[in-house]
C-alpha cells in the first residue's frame, strides 16, 4: 500500500495504492491522524486502487474519522470498487462515509 496527499483548498486527498491488509492499515490510520493532528479536518480518502479492506482499515478509517469529527470535519470515502462499497454496505459504514463515485464529487459535496 501507499499513500499519496494533495492539498485541495481546505481539504485534503488522500488517495491509496494497493491493497489493505492488517499492517498496511496500522500505517494508515498512523498516517490519517497524524494529518489530522496536524491541523487537517477535512479528509477524502480515495479508494479508487483498492480492491479489498479488511475489518482492521475499516477500523482505521472509523478512528479517524471520529478524531475530524470531534473537530468539526469529516472524512469521505470515494471512488469504493464494488467489493469495497460491498463491504461499506454490510458494515453500514457507507452512511457514515458517504458514498461518493470519484474524488471530485467527493471534494465537490458540501
Amino acid at each position: 500500500m501507499s499513500l499519496e496527499v494533495e492539498r485541495r483548498g481546505d481539504v485534503l486527498l488522500v488517495i491509496i495504492h494497493g491493497r489493505m491488509g492488517e499492517i498496511e492499515a496500522q500505517q494508515l490510520q498512523r498516517e490519517l491522524l497524524a494529518l489530522v493532528d496536524e491541523g487537517s479536518v477535512k479528509l477524502v480518502v480515495d479508494l479508487t486502487d483498492v480492491p479489498f479492506l479488511t475489518s482492521t482499515s475499516l477500523g482505521a478509517l472509523m478512528v479517524a474519522h471520529k478524531r475530524v469529527r470531534a473537530k468539526d470535519g469529516y472524512l469521505r470515502v470515494a471512488g469504493a470498487q464494488p467489493l469495497v462499497r460491498q463491504i461499506l454496505e454490510i458494515t453500514k459504514l457507507i452512511k457514515l462515509f458517504g458514498n461518493y463515485p470519484s474524488a471530485e464529487a467527493a471534494l465537490a459535496a458540501e
